[in-house]
This record gives C-alpha cells, structure tokens and sequence, in this order.
C-alpha cells in the first residue's frame, strides 16, 4: 500500500470507530396494544402534571425525573388523588441524562398514563414511552419517536397498538382490556 492509500484506511477505520461510539438514536421495544398495556398496569389514570423535577440518584451515578399527576379518573385499577411517576433520565443543574425511548412530562401536561407500582411509593410508566398519552383537543398521542419497534410484532386479533386515537376511544379500550 501507498502512504496515501495507508492514510486514507486509516482516516476510514476512524470515522466507522468514530460512528459505531455515537450513542443510538431509539431504544428498540416489542410494540404493545393498549389492552395489553392496560393489563399489565397496576393502574391507568387520566390526570394533569402539577410538578415536574429530577435529581440524582443516591449514588450519584443516574437522574430520575419526578412528575406528579393530579388524577382525575381512573380508567382502570386504583390510584391516588395524586401520584408521583418516577421516569428515568433528566437534567440536573447543567448535567444531563437522555434515555431513549423514556416519556417526558411537562409541567399543566394532561395526560393518560400506565403505570406499575414501584418498591415505594412512586410509579413507573408501563411500555416506555407507549404507556403515556399526551391529552389536547380530544385527542390522546403517544410520543414514539425514541423507540424502534422490530419488525413482526404481531398484537393479539381486535387490539389496537399503542398510537395516537380520540380519547374516548382510549379510555373505551383500556377500560374493555381483559
């Protein structure tokens, strides 16, 4: 080889090295049916976030947000008059913590959550960011975009996937689950 083809294979391993250190854009998750998200939780609740706040864990090592929802009804289970969902990810001062496919809260946020009980007192949401629903004008969204769904995810004949639809439809199929 030539020094210039030597260099020119070097500068090409360094950016595939370079490429394959970059972080993943998703997270990869087998896509759910909101029947099969309402049967696994431990509750659903429609509410709205009244405090959204993160912070480290114990050891320092991760960040978790807090969003405490306001429950207006309970589609399914059973639930507090407010709750405290637990989310990983987050920024604390001026460090932050990205995880993929997590769902984010916003302070006045309505939304439709599927939750699981924690150790404690707090909740996690059900599927990643397919477990929270975001709330406007009728209509109930999921926001998907960090997650990556393998093809051949088959849902069970009558079920429908975790996506945007009206409200009443949501809370119809959540409440029908069995």
């Amino acid at each position: 080889m030539t020094m210039s083809t030597t260099a020119a294979v070097k500068a090409l391993l360094t950016v595939v090295l370079l490429a394959a250190a970059l972080p993943a854009g998703a997270s990869i998750a087998n896509q759910a049916s909101v029947e099969e998200l309402a049967r696994a939780s431990d509750a659903v609740v429609r509410g709205r976030v009244v405090n959204v706040s993160a912070r480290r864990s114990s050891d320092g090592k991760r960040i978790s947000t807090y969003a405490e929802v306001e429950t207006d009804s309970v589609w399914r289970g059973s639930a507090p008059a407010r709750l405290t969902v637990v989310v990983r990810g987050g920024v604390v001062g001026d460090i932050g913590e990205k995880v993929f496919g997590a769902p984010t809260f916003s302070q006045g946020e309505e939304v439709v959550v599927f939750l699981g009980r924690t150790d404690g007192s707090f909740y996690r949401v059900r599927g990643l960011a397919q477990g929270k629903f975001s709330v406007a004008n009728g209509k109930a969204r999921p926001d998907l975009s960090g997650l990556t769904f393998p093809e051949g995810s088959a849902l069970r004949a009558g079920e429908h996937r975790a996506e945007a639809m009206s409200v009443g439809e949501l809370e119809q199929r959540v409440r029908a689950a069995r």
